[in-house]
């Protein structure tokens, strides 16, 4: 193996910053909203055109229930890196755009920070990874790894089409560990290392009574929909609001005390959380600690939506032949979607709601990543040296994903941002300084990599 300077990569990526800052505006001035096709190609094809420019090679790959793929690679040592990160920028909800200090796709830079929809989530890390491995060319170096890059363009939120474009690019995609999309650092610029995603089960719920809505001078005789729909939502839910499904945490995975130890260790700020919703404590009067556990650990089950009847702002008479419902299930690792959907088939026909139909919108599988692997240890000693702080290992998240379609890999997620980055509303950004941060430890992790057995 040639010897690794990391001390000229690293140098690189100080000499080269402007050309990075300036590419990566560049990336952020596309409107790349999944409601967009041509801005998302044109996105798609920006970043081909950028991995090429740094001495890789990429790919533009159409696929099913997708905007395209990006399909990427940075030649260099024996060992592979996966990167997996995603140019979309949606998220639900967006926020008052009117709030934005400056047009949200100017990608304008004000104080030391650069803002713009879709830098923290998750553009700014999608191009820390490419500048990287860049950083070794620069410097004159071959990398050290090779570097493997599958950037997604979102069509829907759940990824419907990631599953089936990994299973058919297995072999472009096989690596020795991952860095996944995105992370941060908490107010005191400690490096958050995120070890899993949440899985999702998201259903539609439909009831049918009459084949037609009709006078509700009939109500005493017709069976309503809306009312057939409360009862059996009702039934899946606590008066407190925790999922009464039989059987429907059976298979989530218990944290071991060490985990449990390192979850109590999450910044959690619940002051800011209960001033955003409105309320004055968190169900089960959970103090901040016990929150940012339970956030992480304890599967979900949320009613997002109800629909049925005339809703029109008049008196209106009218017995509702059809209502649905949305209902989101976040899993926990250990828990498999296929179980969870038969405990709710099961639980709404043991109460007597058998005629309401149940049909899935989504579904990914929960993943884990052990905090006692070699690779986690690896991002966290190199984040040490890169941010000069003690890093946070976070075993569960509370995020939702897709992490599951490379089950097996050892996955990290790191980030340029910060929990303040306003990734959710007006205003996200990343600081310049975070970025070039963010660049050298996934330089210093290329290098470490190269040299651990």
């Amino acid at each position: 193996m040639p010897e690794i300077d990391l001390e000229a990569a690293l140098a690189a990526v100080d000499e080269h910053f402007d050309t990075f800052v300036t590419e990566l505006q560049e990336l952020c001035r596309l409107r790349s909203r999944r409601q967009e096709p041509e801005q998302m190609s044109a996105t798609a094809d920006f970043l081909k055109a950028s991995v090429e420019r740094w001495g890789g090679t990429a790919e533009v790959i159409a696929w099913e229930k997708s905007h395209p793929y990006v399909l990427a690679e940075v030649g260099g040592g024996e060992r592979r890196l996966l990167h997996f990160n995603h140019y979309d920028v949606e998220v639900e909800p967006t926020g008052d755009a009117s709030e934005w200090i400056s047009p949200p796709y100017a990608a304008e830079i004000h104080d030391g920070r650069l803002y713009a929809r879709g830098v923290a989530d998750d553009k700014g890390a999608l191009m820390s990874r490419v500048h990287a491995a860049a950083a070794w060319q620069l410097s004159g170096q071959e990398p050290p790894v090779t570097s493997r890059y599958i950037l997604e363009g979102k069509q829907w939120l759940h990824s419907p089409g990631l599953g089936s474009f990994v299973a058919v690019h297995a072999d472009r995609l096989a690596a020795d560990a991952a860095l996944w999309e995105n992370s941060w650092c908490d107010g005191e610029g400690r490096p958050l290392l995120k070890l899993g995603e949440k899985g999702v089960l998201y259903l539609r719920l439909t009831s049918t009574t009459l084949t037609r809505e009709l006078t509700s001078q009939n109500t005493v005789l017709l069976p309503s929909a809306t009312t057939r729909l409360s009862a059996a939502l009702a039934s899946l839910l606590n008066p407190d609001g925790s999922c009464a499904v039989t059987g429907f945490a059976d298979d989530a995975r218990v944290p071991t005390d060490a985990e449990r130890a390192l979850l109590e260790k999450m910044p959690f700020d619940g002051a800011f959380l209960k001033k955003r919703a409105g309320i004055d404590a968190f169900r089960g009067d959970l103090d901040d600690t016990e929150a940012a556990v339970a956030i992480r650990t304890v599967p979900t089950l949320t009613v997002t939506g109800v629909e049925g009847g005339d809703l029109a702002d008049d008196v209106t008479l009218g017995v509702p032949a059809t209502a649905t419902a949305k209902i989101e299930i976040r899993l926990v690792p250990g828990q498999d979607p296929e179980r969870v959907l038969a405990a709710v088939r099961d639980h709404l026909a043991a109460a007597g709601f058998e005629d309401v139909a149940v049909d899935v919108m989504a579904v990914s599988h929960p993943h884990h990543t052990d905090h006692t692997d070699p690779f986690v240890a690896l991002v966290a000693e190199t984040a040490r040296t890169a941010y000069g702080a003690e890093p946070l290992v976070e075993p569960y998240t509370q995020w939702i994903g897709n992490q599951g379609v490379l089950a097996g890999l050892p996955i990290v997620g790191v980030g340029v941002s910060r929990a303040d980055a306003g990734i959710d509303g007006p205003n996200e950004h990343i600081r310049l300084e975070d970025y070039r941060t963010g660049i050298k430890h996934v330089v210093a992790i290329m290098a470490a990599m190269a040299v651990r057995a």
